[in-house]
């Protein structure tokens, strides 16, 4: 009985040893193959370096706020006041040759005079928010005030911060009797000083104001 392997022999045939042009050939071909995988590998590496870079550089732009699609929030602009010539009724307690345009006079008593923009849907006179009360310095208060020192139609003035208000600026003349008139002018963005000398000068006060308390 024949072997196996001796039957594998004869159907395989004669084993023969491969030429040196064969040898040569395999040898450029095993070359190439690693020259492939080596260029693979290294186009890997580059395209996750680049995808690393692209999700840092995404990353960051994205860690503000987008300024592509996201509207445009503009500040709120300033107007500067115009002052124009009063032609209403003078009120009782004080007189005033000019008020800022668009604003009018709301109310007065003998302690104050309130003057509030055109159409202020806060009609109490009693209310000084967002608009502009005059009145003489209060009967409690006996300190002299103190800011930067101006003239308002040749009498002493100083202009100061308004409490109780983030905007809001105080204009006090001294009055030839020694009492500090007081305008309070809730916001006094787009106020220079000027035009708060300006509008000071042109406010009157009368025998019968009288000074309030607190």
């Amino acid at each position: 009985m024949m072997d196996l392997h001796d039957r594998f022999d004869e159907i395989a045939g004669p084993v023969s040893a491969p030429s040196p042009a064969e040898a040569d050939q395999d040898v450029a071909r095993g070359r190439r193959a690693l020259r492939r995988r080596r260029a693979v590998r290294g186009a890997g590496a580059s395209v996750f370096a680049v995808a690393a870079l692209a999700a840092a550089i995404a990353y960051g732009a994205g860690a503000g706020p987008s300024h592509d699609n996201a509207p445009v929030v503009a500040a709120p602009a300033v107007v500067s006041t115009q002052l124009v010539a009063y032609r209403g009724e003078q009120p009782k307690g004080f007189t005033i040759d000019k008020v800022p345009a668009g604003w009018e006079v709301q109310g007065v008593s003998a302690a104050s005079l309130t003057i509030a923009p055109v159409g202020a849907k806060d009609k109490n006179p009693d209310s000084f928010v967002d608009k502009i009360a005059i009145m003489l310095q209060s009967q409690d208060a006996t300190d002299t005030p103190t800011g930067t020192a101006v003239q308002v139609g040749g009498k002493p003035g100083v202009i100061n911060q308004g409490l109780g208000t983030d905007h809001g600026k105080n204009l006090w003349v001294k009055q030839p009797n020694g009492i500090w008139m007081l305008v309070q002018i809730w916001d006094a963005r787009g106020w220079s000083d000027a035009a708060m000398v300006e509008f000071g000068a042109g406010i009157h006060v009368l025998p019968g104001a009288v000074q309030g308390r607190g």
